[in-house]
């Protein structure tokens, strides 16, 4: 057993700790044009350390991401919805500007899932797979091709498919005027490993009273004391880009109950989900290419959607409702992640008593069903996925409502690609569930998949 964990520990220095690289802008362009992976945005980078992990399928074409396998239960639909995020936001769609709001009850895995993002960047930058590389002597780490100049962008993109759209920041543009007098071959580059201790590409911000806490806090400062020698206080020497939207810069910030924070906080937001710009007092637009991510409660997030004046903020977020697990297994799973990391693992407990604990919290938290005949343990074991009670299922359920619209569920197992018009039919039937049935809208789902089924057998 000894021996065993320092061969593990040998193979995770050797497979994550790599040694660290400078060189110049001239070296860099020849490494990122044999391997143009290197010059991925923050959501792609994102997106493929997700995929990288593996991902499985299951029989219902459902995915299933082995990052999240082992910490997150029960959530998998919303799982998928915000690998979908990062999918589309990796493609360069309008997506990757917007930002990912999770919402819900407090428990349901919003915080967890931000933090084993942050932990997986973190490891993924310390791999061949996902080096990434900056200016060395920039405070934002800024991608090296926004060195590239305008006018030479279009030809670098017709030969080498690498698109660049960042500018540099002021104080870089400034050194490349002043240190390296324009040749931009000069300017050095080293590999940055992301880290939310040292804050490097991985930013965190809480908001506080909004009478004391500070615009600064997101977008950087000046320092008054390096002004007498700057001369003056546009002059990028003198600002401190050290707010979390700028250490996050090229990787990922979160944003701890964001609807919470003042709106000014947010505005900044906006302009930054809207134009990968950060808006500071006395100085241009400095591009951003980072991924913001923000939780709140429900509560919260109810007055957000009621208030008219946060319209604008409505369009940029891609939102996502991480509800409680209502899966007993599920539940279960959950309990045996908290015992290993307690002193209470080697406890002798009775038999199932995770389980009955399990059963105790998800009848917890399900309402009372309106069918009749459905009881609240019936209800349990279909959000569960038993579905051996299905001539009941049949007598409550497809008499009252799949008789009504036969021909529309049918288009579940007659098309696999359905137009618009199909779909608003499907999504009326799952709507009926969800608000005249009681059901969620993952069991909704579910169950028309199952009465689908029971249809094709009719052929």
């Amino acid at each position: 057993m000894e021996q065993d964990i320092f061969q593990k520990i040998d193979a995770h220095i050797q497979n994550h700790c790599m040694d660290a690289w400078t060189g110049t802008f001239r070296d860099y362009l020849g490494m990122v044009i044999k391997q143009p992976a290197l010059a991925q945005r923050a959501h792609a980078r994102l997106y493929n350390m997700l995929e990288a992990a593996g991902v499985e399928i299951d029989d219902e074409g459902k995915e299933h991401y082995a990052f999240f396998e082992n910490d997150l239960f029960g959530i998998d639909e919303q799982l998928a919805r915000v690998v979908e995020y990062f999918k589309a936001a990796a493609m360069g769609s309008d997506v990757g500007r917007r930002i990912l709001l999770l919402y819900g009850p407090p428990s349901s895995g919003k915080s967890e899932l931000v933090i084993l993002l942050k932990r997986g960047i973190e490891a993924s930058t310390q791999t061949d797979a996902g080096a990434v590389y900056a200016i060395a002597d920039c405070p934002q780490h800024e991608d090296p091709l926004n060195l590239m100049p305008h006018a030479l962008r279009r030809d670098f993109q017709a030969e080498t498919g690498i698109q660049v759209e960042g500018e540099l920041c002021p104080l870089c543009a400034l050194h490349v005027r002043e240190h390296y007098q324009g040749d931009i071959y000069r300017v050095p580059v080293k590999r940055l490993f992301f880290s939310e201790k040292e804050r490097l590409g991985i930013g965190t911000f809480v908001p506080s009273d909004p009478k004391s806490q500070d615009i600064s806090e997101l977008v950087g400062s000046i320092d008054l004391s390096t002004v007498g020698d700057c001369g003056s206080e546009s002059d990028p020497r003198a600002y401190r880009f050290d707010g979390e939207l700028n250490v996050s810069n090229r990787g990922l910030m979160e944003f701890i109950e964001m609807l919470k924070a003042d709106e000014r906080f947010l505005y900044v937001l906006l302009t930054l989900s809207q134009e990968k710009n950060i808006k500071t007092g006395r100085f241009p637009l400095i591009y951003a290419d980072e991924c913001v991510i923000s939780h709140t409660n429900e509560t919260e997030f109810n007055e957000f959607l009621g208030n008219k004046k946060s319209e604008a903020l409505h369009d940029r977020m891609i939102m996502v409702r991480m509800p409680y697990n209502l899966q007993v297994s599920q539940e279960e799973r959950i309990y045996h992640k908290l015992l290993r990391q307690t002193t209470l693992e080697g406890v002798h407990m009775a038999p199932h008593t995770l389980r009955v604990a399990a059963i105790l919290a998800v009848l917890s938290r399900l309402e009372e069903p309106k069918i009749n005949g459905l009881t609240l343990l019936k209800k349990l074991k279909l959000y569960d996925g038993d579905y051996t009670m299905h001539e009941k299922l049949k007598e409550a359920i497809e008499k009252q409502l799949f008789e009504e619209r036969r021909d529309t569920i049918k288009l579940t197992i007659t098309s696999r690609s359905p137009d618009v018009e199909q779909l608003r039919k499907l999504n009326e039937v799952v709507e009926t569930l969800v608000t005249r049935e009681d059901y969620c809208a993952e069991c909704a789902n579910e169950l028309l998949k199952y009465v689908s089924s029971l249809l094709a057998r009719e052929k």
